[in-house]
């Protein structure tokens, strides 16, 4: 049996296992997903490991999720969309390995060129899916995880489709006769679908939101570039253009499907980042948080374990991690 063959019938067999058996699937690669905060300070290099070993795990589900959407799902098309949507998944979860791995090797003027072209890159394959695909808000990731449990016992729609049916002359939504929940249950109620119509592109506000928050990555590497990493400047003018974004998307949050406004109110939390990125970290946020850790680790002593290691790597977390266009 030659190798091709030999890699073919792994590949078969590896695809059964995920489609039956998705749990022990989920349960694996979690425990690869959190065994990469614990290689952290454990050993040589841990920064560059502990990311290697986050982005394959991630990189793995992907994968995973793909296997499980072939075998329960209709075919799948790769057009260009999905093919954008998935690479920037792809650099979604490896862009901070990438990084590391550059820095490590050709020092911090490498990082930043690596940084500028990986944002480069989203940012034209972000104006495609805008202005193409007419597609807004951009998720993050683009490509979400699958909700492996719903979607394998055919509820992955949280409305309920596969409870009904629409007549195609008039239009009307009929329940199925296994789509029905028990008598006790039943309200006698006509059906309620969720309403996923997308508004028109041609809204500006919507164009011009998504256009903002598209664009602010090299925004902000410009203004880093121009007034320097730890300027109040170049923190200001994201948070700006984040919140002149926010405003847009507010003057029609209620014409959004509950998908966006869900994205929407993702990118609002990612605000609270803007508290442990430079320069508002070095000079307000690091000793309120460390005075709140060590506060917890004197009052219970079983935190001092959870709240140790965070005082020790929070600095080297925060020079990795908190960039402004990570959200």
């Amino acid at each position: 049996m030659s190798n091709v063959s030999i890699l073919f019938d792994l590949y078969a067999k590896y695809k059964r296992w995920v489609v039956n058996n998705p749990s022990i699937v989920t349960d694996v690669e979690t425990v690869a997903t959190w065994s990469s905060y614990f290689v952290a300070g454990k050993i040589n290099k841990s920064p560059i490991v502990s990311e290697f070993v986050y982005s394959l795990s991630k990189l793995l589900s992907l994968f995973n999720d793909k296997l499980i959407k072939e075998a329960y799902g209709p075919e799948l098309e790769y057009g260009l969309r999905e093919q954008i949507k998935m690479w920037l998944t792809i650099i979604h979860y490896c862009e901070v390995f990438v990084e590391l791995v550059i820095k490590s090797k050709y020092g911090t003027r490498g990082k930043w060129t690596a940084a500028t072209l990986l944002q480069m890159f989203k940012c034209f394959s972000g104006l495609v899916l805008l202005f193409r695909f007419k597609e807004l808000p951009i998720p993050h990731p683009p490509v979400p995880v699958l909700q492996r449990k719903k979607y394998t016992e055919g509820k992955d729609s949280e409305d309920g489709r596969a409870s009904f049916f629409t007549l195609k002359r008039s239009g009307r939504v009929v329940r199925r006769i296994d789509g029905a929940p028990p008598v006790a249950l039943r309200d006698w109620q006509p059906i309620k679908v969720k309403d996923d119509t997308i508004p028109s592109i041609e809204v500006k506000d919507l164009l011009h939101a998504e256009l903002l928050h598209i664009l602010k990555p090299l925004i902000h590497l410009t203004a880093m570039r121009i007034f320097g990493t730890k300027a109040w400047k170049q923190w200001i003018i994201a948070l700006g253009v984040d919140i002149v974004s926010f405003k847009l998307y507010n003057r029609h949050i209620k014409t959004l499907s509950y998908e966006q406004r869900l994205e929407i109110s993702r990118r609002k939390l990612s605000l609270v980042l803007y508290l442990l990125r430079s320069p508002m970290y070095n000079g307000y946020s690091k000793n309120v948080i460390e005075n709140v850790l060590n506060s917890a680790s004197k009052k219970m002593p079983i935190m001092a374990f959870i709240c140790g290691p965070i005082i020790q790597y929070l600095n080297h977390w925060q020079d990795i991690y908190f960039y402004m266009w990570a959200s």
